[in-house]
């Protein structure tokens, strides 16, 4: 019986945020950009979103929402949820470029990585508040030597902020999934009227890691 329940457990992964700092965790990037970049350090911006049981509609739910977010959420026992860790790395370079890559990190209620979200890559505009994702990419694993690829699934995705100040905050409030250029193809994602939280997907600075 034991070996059964150790069989149907999600196994753990050896990754941790020091790999943002790695220069092989981007060795693909001159490729997936097709431009020569020198990688200098990386801005780190984060937010984690926690499961949390809340009162709906008369019952008890439980539902993944911002760790900061308190509405409606009960109280009356200690819960410890599944868990992720969403992030921004922005990326210093030379020549200076504006890459930005969006990141996830899934987590047992041990503290213990369990997996990959999605991952995207794009080029940050801070004086439209705006980030656009034109990759999706992959978390490849060579005996725990972790590297970022290019998926080949197309992608198109707009990031736009309420508030985007650098070294401080990212506050995302809508993004857009566009398709095509048809009416109707492309979706508008709003974040504070799906999370009833204004700072549902508010990521925060971390700090910034000279990448070796």
């Amino acid at each position: 019986m034991m070996s059964v329940l150790y069989g149907c457990s999600p196994r753990t992964i050896a990754f941790n945020t020091n790999n943002f700092s790695t220069a092989s965790f981007y060795q693909a990037l001159p490729t997936i950009l097709n431009k020569n970049i020198q990688l200098d350090s990386v801005r780190i911006y984060e937010t984690t979103f926690e499961e949390k049981p809340y009162e709906g509609y008369y019952v008890i739910d439980y539902s993944e929402v911002n760790a900061k977010n308190d509405k409606n959420i009960l109280h009356y026992k200690q819960f410890k949820g599944y868990y992720q860790k969403l992030y921004l790395l922005k990326l210093v370079t030379y020549p200076k470029d504006s890459i930005t890559i969006y990141f996830s990190l899934k987590y047992n209620v041990f503290d213990q990585c369990i997996g990959f979200g999605p991952t995207y890559i794009g080029a940050m505009d801070e004086n439209r508040k705006l980030i656009f994702f034109n990759a999706e990419l992959y978390t490849r694993n060579k005996k725990n030597n972790y590297s970022l690829k290019k998926s080949r699934l197309p992608l198109s995705l707009y990031m736009n902020a309420s508030e985007l100040t650098p070294g401080a905050t990212i506050n995302i409030d809508k993004m857009i999934v566009e398709k095509s250029f048809e009416i109707g193809n492309n979706v508008v994602i709003d974040i504070p009227r799906i999370f009833h939280d204004s700072a549902a997907l508010k990521f925060d600075y971390v700090e910034t890691k000279k990448i070796n």
